[in-house]
């Protein structure tokens, strides 16, 4: 301090008095304020601190008097259990033991599961012999139609052969052939009443020989026998369950086969052995007519005869066709002019016409046959073949 005053001192001594004075006052000042301004900072930070100190302990005082509420809570209720009376002990220490496994229970609901699953097999299977069954009877119908048929065919063919026998040696020679067609569709009839195996299987009986499976109690008993945790018996339970699910689908797949089986089966005989036979009748009764035209003006004589001997392919067609119709079995309605369904028809060839459009049919070739279901759905039996318009561009 004494080297700041003599500092002081001769700095001063080379200025005037009023600037001496006013020196000596800011150096004293500055002397004096900067400590009092370190101390009063000090003070400031200490009051800060004082009052963080006071907000700490009145928080603890806070949590403080909530500690003391709790623990005269849990002194009230610790003095409530003391004023209750205490349990008579046991004699001997109770071991807790494991649930017992309901074995009654999970047999009973398995059992359950198995019945409603066997009831719906029981519905399709019972579904799928119904269909079976119907076609059963529409396989018995067919085979006495196809009898009754037959039958009547044989007498429209003799009564031809007679009509033949009557007529002069000419006329025989001309329509011998015919005859002998004629004589071949009555032999093809009376071949599918009495060899054709697929005609007869289709009136066998029908038989589901198995049964649907299941487990009687006593033999879920035996499955459950030695269980002790349910997790372990329910798994075995699930399993068996499905075995016996499986076993049944079988069953039900197979009797719903056996009912596509007869419908394919009937369908197929219709389509493969019963049309041909009308197409043979038609077939040889365009070519004849031509032929009896020609021979009805060269013998006019026996024009009649040869009419009535002609009208046997009539009787045939309408035989077969009536029989047909009968079970459900209808000719496609086919006109030319109309275009092609390539769904129910079939180009057997084409031709141009200019007079026609592109793929209208010009004539047909074959029949076409449906079949309609009961209820009015309609089947392609067999498709028609026809002669489709095709004119270069």
């Amino acid at each position: 301090m004494s080297a700041t005053k003599n500092n002081i001192s001769e700095d001063n001594q080379s200025l005037p008095d009023d600037e001496k004075a006013e020196e000596v006052t800011k150096a004293f000042q500055a002397f004096v304020m900067e400590p009092l301004q370190k101390v009063s900072l000090k003070i400031e930070g200490l009051k800060a601190e004082l009052e963080n100190r006071d907000d700490r302990i009145n928080k603890l005082e806070e949590r403080f008097k909530e500690l003391e509420a709790k623990f005269d809570e849990i002194c009230s209720h610790l003095k409530q259990i003391e004023s209750q009376p205490s349990p008579v002990k046991a004699d001997k220490e109770i071991v807790s033991k494991e649930p017992v496994l309901d074995i009654q229970g999970l047999i009973a609901q398995a059992k359950a599961e198995e019945q409603e699953s066997i009831k719906d097999d029981e519905k399709s299977i019972k579904l799928c012999l119904k269909n079976a069954e119907f076609w059963l009877e529409r396989g018995k119908r067919l085979k006495l139609m196809i009898k009754e048929a037959a039958d009547a065919t044989d007498d429209v063919i003799a009564n031809s052969n007679e009509i033949l026998e009557s007529l002069s040696k000419e006329l025989k020679k001309a329509l011998e052939s015919s005859q002998q067609g004629l004589n071949i569709i009555g032999r093809m009839l009376q071949r599918l009443v009495n060899q054709d195996d697929r005609l007869k299987s289709l009136v066998e009986e029908i038989e589901l020989a198995d049964n649907l499976k299941e487990l009687e109690e006593d033999e879920w008993m035996k499955l459950m026998e030695g269980e002790m945790n349910e997790n372990s018996a329910q798994k075995k339970i699930n399993k068996n369950l499905d075995i016996i699910r499986r076993s049944n689908y079988k069953l039900v797949s197979k009797a719903g086969d056996l009912a596509e089986k007869r419908q394919k089966t009937w369908l197929d005989f219709i389509g493969k052995q019963v049309l041909p036979i009308l197409d043979g009748i038609i077939d040889g009764k365009n070519p004849t007519s031509i032929l009896i035209d020609e021979l009805m003006e060269q013998y006019q004589e026996s024009e009649s005869k040869l009419s009535e001997w002609f009208n046997t392919y009539f009787t045939l067609s309408s035989t077969i066709l009536t029989m047909l119709n009968d079970l459900g079995v209808y000719r496609m309605d086919i006109e030319p002019g109309m275009m092609i369904d390539f769904e129910r028809h079939e180009p057997s060839s084409v031709e141009a016409d200019p007079v026609m459009e592109n793929e209208q049919i010009k004539e047909i070739s074959r029949d076409g046959y449906e079949y309609v279901a009961h209820n009015g759905n309609r089947q392609t039996l067999r498709v028609a073949r026809v002669v489709v318009i095709k004119n270069n561009d």
